[in-house]
């Protein structure tokens, strides 16, 4: 993936590609400063810790790599786009919150943060952030003392998880009445699931599949959002950037899916 011409901006849906109840839906995020910040500024992670990693994952997880060594920075959603994306919350779960480099922008907007996290690395990257974070695959099992929320996000998780549908159902759990669900997948989707250093398929069909990022996003949202019970409220797409070891500036479109309770 080279860089793109607008690396910071939001690109814009092709709402004729979509179904009509669809279309009506989007609303698209606004320019957001840290996204483009990154776009220009963040640095890769070098030759060094490059050569750690590949020799790491001999053994690990991508993701348990990433958090041992600090790799591979990342970039979703600044400030602008949890407030306009979630405005005012007082408690959000972030589900599989990773390095927390997405997780930290919310705190603009909302009072209390927890967190879900599988990677024991990328747990211990949260906890010294200062968030709780619970080492728990929610498709599995709720932590006791969970309690609800007004608020739940799922980013880039649904595509990279065992049980994408129940994971998703276990989410919408512990939301309040009221409550907002933001969902973000890459698109067309690619899902699995890392055990140690293997890779494996899913044991539940995610959806996402499609010759273009409009087709893959009716065939997410009909195949998984729609029958969850949610009601869906918005869509949108944001670029999904990272630093590798180059400095190249890498970036996937991902979907952005605003569900309520």
């Amino acid at each position: 993936m080279g860089p793109p011409e607008d690396p910071g901006g939001a690109r814009a849906l092709r709402v004729d590609r979509l179904p009509a109840r669809l279309a009506e839906r989007v609303r698209p995020l606004p320019e957001d400063p840290w996204v483009e910040a990154f776009a220009r500024e963040a640095t890769g992670h070098g030759a060094l810790r490059d050569a750690l990693r590949r020799t790491l994952r001999r053994v690990v997880s991508d993701f348990d790599a990433d958090g041992l060594l600090g790799t591979h920075p990342m970039a979703l959603f600044g400030e602008a786009s949890w407030r306009d994306l979630l405005g005012p919350r007082r408690r959000l779960l972030d589900v599989g919150a990773g390095s927390g480099d997405v997780t930290v922008h919310a705190r603009a907007t909302v009072g209390e943060i927890v967190t879900t996290e599988l990677s024991a690395p990328m747990a211990r990257r949260l906890r010294r952030l200062g968030f709780t974070c619970h080492q728990v695959d929610l498709a599995w099992r709720t932590p006791a003392g969970l309690g609800r929320f007004d608020a739940v996000s799922l980013c880039n998780v649904l595509d990279r998880c065992e049980r994408p549908r129940s994971l998703l159902r276990a989410a919408a759990s512990v939301l309040e009445p009221g409550g907002a669900l933001v969902a973000t997948v890459p698109l067309p989707a690619r899902p699995h699931f890392d055990v140690g250093a293997a890779t494996i398929d899913p044991d539940e069909p995610l959806g996402g599949e499609g010759d273009d990022f409009e087709s893959a996003l009716v065939d997410l949202v009909e195949r998984t959002f729609e029958p969850s019970g949610l009601t869906l409220e918005r869509l949108a797409r944001a670029p999904y950037l990272s630093r590798g070891r180059d400095d190249a500036l890498h970036r996937l479109d991902a979907a952005v899916i605003v569900l309520s309770a």
